[in-house]
């Protein structure tokens, strides 16, 4: 079993408003956001490698354990998101 594990836990946190053509406030290659959905639904998201990809149905909250940059607009239906460092 691996020794060097970090488990990396949230220092900051940030209302997140969907945007197709804005990243969340202070994320960045460094400084990746995971989520926390308040109010279940659709997520379409940016993650930290690139790929855009739609999360169907996530249940009200929901901590989503993926690296984003951006929570896009345009398919999300979700609200109530918050971005956690």
């Amino acid at each position: 079993m691996p020794t060097n594990n970090i488990v990396r836990q949230g220092t900051r946190a940030v209302a997140v408003t969907p945007s197709d053509s804005t990243d969340i406030t202070g994320a960045d290659f460094n400084n990746p956001a995971a989520l926390y959905v308040g109010t279940g639904g659709d997520i379409e998201v940016i993650t930290l490698g690139g790929s855009t990809v739609t999360l169907k149905s996530v249940p009200t909250g929901t901590f989503v354990p993926m690296q984003v940059t951006r929570v896009k607009a345009s398919a999300t239906t979700a609200t109530d998101i918050i971005a956690i460092f």
